[in-house]
């Protein structure tokens, strides 16, 4: 009876070994689709000068484009407003006079600084990363209007 279950056992194994080599020969192909050469799949990713290398003055800088500032209104508008226009976490609401007396106490230079920063739940620029520093003076002054 033993026996039985012996040559059953070593069947089931086979069968086991057999079918997960044959379902996992087909996933993978060693060398047959790698069209690389060994120096193209071992190059590096990026490439070091050393002085005098290359020639650093044939490089052209970006031509910086001249931006139009945002007006404070359209910086609060797509950055300011989702906090300050409902007051969420302490921040102080638009045109809310009582919440930005005291802010306004210590000047528009305090606040700005503060802004680029950020200040407790305000993360720095209040996430307008794009934002120059005039710009959000601008919303600033708009928001304490």
């Amino acid at each position: 009876m033993h026996f039985k279950h012996s040559i059953a056992a070593i069947i089931v194994i086979f069968a086991l070994i057999f079918g997960t080599k044959t379902f996992f020969s087909d996933l993978i192909h060693v060398g047959s689709d790698d069209h690389l050469t060994l120096a193209e799949r071992i190059q590096p990713f990026g490439q070091v000068y050393l002085e005098g290398d290359i020639d650093v003055t044939a490089i052209k800088a970006p031509v910086k484009t001249a931006t139009k500032a945002r007006s404070g209104e359209q910086i609060y508008t797509t950055a300011c407003t989702s906090c300050h226009g409902t007051g969420v976490l302490g921040a102080p609401k638009f045109g809310n006079k009582t919440d930005w007396a005291p802010r306004i106490k210590r000047g528009i230079d305090d606040l700005v600084k503060v802004a680029i920063t950020g200040v407790r739940s305000m993360p720095p620029r209040g996430t307008c990363m794009d934002c120059s520093d005039d710009e959000l003076k601008a919303a600033i002054e708009y928001m304490t209007k």
